[in-house]
């Protein structure tokens, strides 16, 4: 290791020793250093340019990072053992069960839960056609099921994920009850006042939770969509699509959020005070 040696020998005893002799040592990269080269890179460019990247499949990042781990500890990483070829005549079943094997680790709900994870590259939300394109022989239906099977793994579980569903699809978030942690990162969340329309949304959905758009339109007198859209991103209500009694597409209904509860003071929608259900008749 040339660098290491340089920098650890005496010092020479000629006093003349040009500095550029005595650095001559640092201006080249320790070949024995798994990560030397990409230093020597950055420290090589001149100017103006910048270090152009070529394109890297996973596996390729996979690979250089057991590389540059197996340099430090090589006894931790050890490579896979080879497979031998299948003798002439040996039974093809074994084949099906080795790619059994490789892919018992991949199941629906893992896919559903990564691609909501990462997210959409362009920022946009994953609707249930979406994630099910993703996978063999998986519904719309099947996903929705695999979503409220998460979501109540992640409250079982105490965890602080959540996976919400907006107008144009789902999209994972933090559960409320992680939301002071979260603003302890972030900072004061300034104060925001509802308006006296968004209180009669929320309470007319907190009352008639599963109600629709139309109704909550029916019963205000006024066009309430837009409402109901905000109230959905600022995680006070969310949104579930239902096929009706009678058949059909399905139909947007809303319901309350866990944050609605916490930021007004509720265990329940049994805590609401009581009201004459003839009020809310439409």
């Amino acid at each position: 290791m040339q660098w290491i040696m340089a920098k650890s020998a005496p010092e020479s005893d000629d006093k003349n020793e040009s500095p550029a002799e005595e650095n001559s040592s640092d201006s080249e990269p320790d070949f024995d250093d798994p990560y030397a080269d990409v230093a020597y890179s950055e420290e090589s460019a001149t100017d103006g340019q910048s270090l152009e990247l070529g394109e890297f499949s996973l596996d390729d990042l996979g690979a250089a990072y057991a590389r540059a781990a197996a340099a430090h500890d090589p006894e931790s990483f050890v490579a896979p053992p080879e497979l031998e070829p299948a003798e002439e005549g040996e039974e093809v079943e074994n084949a099906s069960d080795l790619v059994d094997d490789v892919g018992m680790g991949v199941t629906p709900e893992g896919i559903v839960e990564a691609a909501l994870f990462v997210g959409h590259p362009e920022n946009k939300l994953f609707n249930a056609a979406r994630l099910a394109s993703l996978m063999r022989d998986v519904t719309e239906e099947e996903v929705i099921e695999i979503i409220q099977t998460l979501n109540e793994s992640y409250r079982q579980a105490g965890q602080a994920l959540r996976i919400v569903e907006e107008e144009t699809g789902y999209r994972m978030t933090i559960a409320p009850a992680a939301e002071s942690i979260r603003q302890s990162f972030l900072g004061k969340v300034r104060e925001a006042r509802l308006s006296h329309g968004a209180i009669e949304v929320l309470s007319l959905v907190a009352y008639q939770p599963g109600i629709t758009a139309q109704k909550v339109q029916d019963q205000r007198g006024q066009e309430s969509g837009s409402l109901l859209n905000q109230m959905v991103r600022r995680r006070l209500l969310e949104l579930k699509r239902e096929t009706p009694a009678e058949g059909g597409r399905k139909v947007p209904h809303y319901y309350v959020t866990e944050r609605f509860l916490i930021l007004f003071g509720l265990d329940s929608l049994d805590d609401l005070p009581q009201v004459e259900e003839s009020l809310w008749e439409g």
